[in-house]
């Protein structure tokens, strides 16, 4: 089904995007608080639209604020 591969494609693609960064030193400054923080809204908007599933989204954030 074409809806089925484009979401799957739109899912590849936004996990890709949200997962480019890598992990960040312990002695995080503002401005990559700035960045975990606007990584956490774009992975939240992906997971409200149905691209990133609940598990998928929590598996990402863990790896972000890890």
């Amino acid at each position: 089904m074409p809806g089925q591969s484009q979401s799957h494609g739109q899912r590849q693609e936004a996990s890709q995007a949200a997962g480019q960064q890598g992990p960040v030193p312990p002695s995080a400054g503002p401005d990559d608080m700035t960045r975990k923080i606007d990584q956490l809204k774009q992975l939240s908007d992906l997971k409200a639209e149905g691209v990133l599933t609940g598990e998928e989204f929590e598996a990402r954030k863990r790896r972000l604020l890890g």
